[in-house]
């Protein structure tokens, strides 16, 4: 495992050890690790392959704002690298790979077919004859898609919280500047809610909403 040497206030617990798989292989982590994180520090660069060309992706705005890091946790598809914690003996697979990551049979598709496949190719090509349609759909729907949603899912527990919360100054979004704002904000006695959609450090004096998806 490379690691960079500790630094203050940093979110992962380096005495506590979190065991998960990628692909079958298993990778040590520590608490508070994102599986990104996890996976880079174990070596690993790629963790998925684009949607048409099936070039390698890997980390990229390290934010859950790109399809670039995109696995399968626990038999569930969509779940962004990135963001997603690590938990112990979660279950990590990569999607968009055939047979494997590594050796993606699809990637012929770049390595041969680039020219042949322009961006909306599939609009003037797959109509005629009509009657083939039904063949085309099949093999588009098989080739389409980041993930195989299996019938059977294990138990989740989806919960969705609503507030209603009156303040002096509202800021959204919990970078540097934000943080500024909302701290220069509550030094001059203002009640102050910072809010973002991904985790935010505790700021005093302001009071802070993580992973708001909606105002």
């Amino acid at each position: 495992m490379s690691r960079l040497a500790p630094q203050p206030g940093e979110r992962i617990d380096r005495q506590r050890v979190v065991r998960f798989t990628f692909d079958g292989q298993p990778v040590e982590a520590f608490e508070g690790d994102t599986i990104g994180s996890a996976l880079y520090a174990a070596g690993r660069r790629t963790f998925s392959r684009s949607f048409k060309y099936h070039r390698r992706r890997g980390l990229f705005c390290c934010a859950g704002h790109c399809p670039n890091c995109i696995v399968a946790v626990d038999g569930a598809p969509g779940a962004r690298a990135c963001i997603e914690p690590v938990t112990e003996g979660m279950r990590v697979e990569h999607v968009n790979a055939r047979p494997g990551l590594e050796l993606d049979v699809m990637r012929a598709t770049d390595l041969i077919g680039s020219k042949l496949t322009p961006p909306g190719f599939y609009y003037k090509t797959f109509i005629r004859p009509r009657r083939l349609w039904p063949l085309y759909e099949k093999v588009l729907r098989h080739a389409a898609g980041l993930g195989v949603l299996r019938k059977e899912q294990p138990e989740r527990e989806w919960r969705t919280e609503y507030r209603r919360r009156h303040a002096d100054v509202l800021v959204i979004g919990g970078g540097s500047a934000g943080v500024a704002a909302a701290k220069a904000a509550a030094e001059e006695g203002a009640d102050v809610v910072l809010v973002d959609s991904g985790d935010i450090d505790p700021v005093p004096g302001v009071e802070t909403l993580s992973r708001a998806t909606a105002l």
